[in-house]
């Protein structure tokens, strides 16, 4: 299915210097798919690949890093350019990093954790795959498998980070908790800016046509944010699974709508619940939202793989909507033609999942 809207110019601002500080970090590549461009008749297609970023197999460590550095050194009273290793200081404090995940968000705050040698707790939906958990305790954090969803987990990590010096990192914003997940959508800003010098360099010209996957939208409100604020006109096509479509029912809807959820392939977007502060950005700037199956996940997967992107199904959902929409809305969306530059984000590198279609 797919929705339409209407465009609106929002900026915001990119944050790199921290970044450049973590361990392990550089840009990440920026594929050129020429043959699919050709088939799709597009100009260029370029797939930014995010399936290693500074040590992680997905994109989240940018947000989830700058988010628990302004918000640690506001809560020790350092000021905002400490290094990392003075901030380190906060194990002192007893500060601990609270968070809900239903993938790699959980990974990152707990790699932050770890960096600053502080402790982790992340709140796990109860269907999450054990595989996933396992890697989230692998960055040393203290795994809490709740009894819900993933909106019910935000619930228990908001309430745990009650406790004296807790502190919750979450990439969803709610009334009263606003101010960090917004510093999370600006560190996504560093991606934005690598591919705008990345496809500058490999063409001269600009990204026309971007396609974002929707989780709790922070990673998309980024990308609506960044894209629409520059000098030139860009597209934006979002994309969820059709299990989790709480963007493209609150589009349809016209008001920010929550919807239940199911088992999908896609775990970082099975989210049910628009972010309170990226709604009314989302809800202006989006251009077109389509949902999309686990099997058509599975299916990109697959198709990315002889392209050199190891993508896992979140990441690989950008290219099956761009293959959907190239295909089956050529005329309905506009924006996209033999003139446009396209970036699908690829935000997940691969990872052990089930084949949907295949009994366990």
């Amino acid at each position: 299915m797919l929705y339409l809207g209407n465009v609106l110019q929002i900026s915001t601002a990119g944050f790199v210097e921290l970044h450049r500080r973590l361990p392990e970090f550089g840009p990440t590549p920026l594929i050129s798919m020429d043959s699919v461009a050709r088939e799709l008749g597009v100009r260029h297609v370029f797939v930014k690949d995010e399936s290693r970023r500074a040590g992680l197999p997905a994109f989240k460590i940018l947000g989830a890093s700058w988010a628990t550095y302004r918000a640690v050194a506001q809560a020790v009273d350092s000021p905002i350019d400490v290094s990392l290793e003075d901030l380190s200081a906060a194990r002192k404090h007893g500060i601990k990093l609270i968070a809900a995940t239903d993938g790699n968000h959980g990974r990152a705050v707990a790699r932050m954790a770890k960096i600053l040698g502080i402790e982790s707790d992340i709140f796990v939906p109860l269907n999450l795959d054990r595989s996933i958990q396992g890697l989230v305790a692998s960055e040393g954090a203290r795994v809490v498998v709740t009894d819900g969803d993933y909106d019910y987990a935000v619930q228990q990590a908001r309430i745990r980070s009650e406790v004296p010096n807790g502190l919750l990192i979450q990439d969803t914003a709610f009334e009263g908790y606003t101010e960090i997940a917004q510093w999370i959508v600006d560190g996504y800003s560093t991606m934005m800016t690598e591919t705008e010098e990345q496809v500058l360099k490999a063409t001269g010209s600009t990204v026309n046509f971007a396609v974002a996957p929707v989780g709790v939208e922070s990673f998309a409100q980024s990308v609506v944010s960044y894209w629409k604020s520059r000098s030139y006109p860009c597209a934006v096509l979002t994309v969820e699974p059709d299990s989790a479509a709480c963007l493209k029912s609150s589009l349809i809807n016209g008001v920010s709508t929550s919807v239940p959820t199911d088992d999908t392939i896609m775990t970082s977007l099975n989210c049910g619940t628009v972010s309170l502060i990226a709604w009314p950005i989302l809800q202006k700037g989006v251009d077109a939202s389509v949902s999309i199956s686990d099997i058509e996940a599975d299916k990109a997967v697959k198709q990315l793989q002889p392209h050199g992107v190891n993508a896992g199904p979140c990441g690989a959902a950008t290219y099956a909507a761009l293959q959907y929409v190239a295909r089956q809305h050529r005329e309905t969306v506009g924006s996209l033609n033999s003139g446009s530059t396209v970036v699908p984000f690829c935000t997940e590198g691969t990872r052990d999942y089930k084949a949907p279609g295949i009994d366990s």
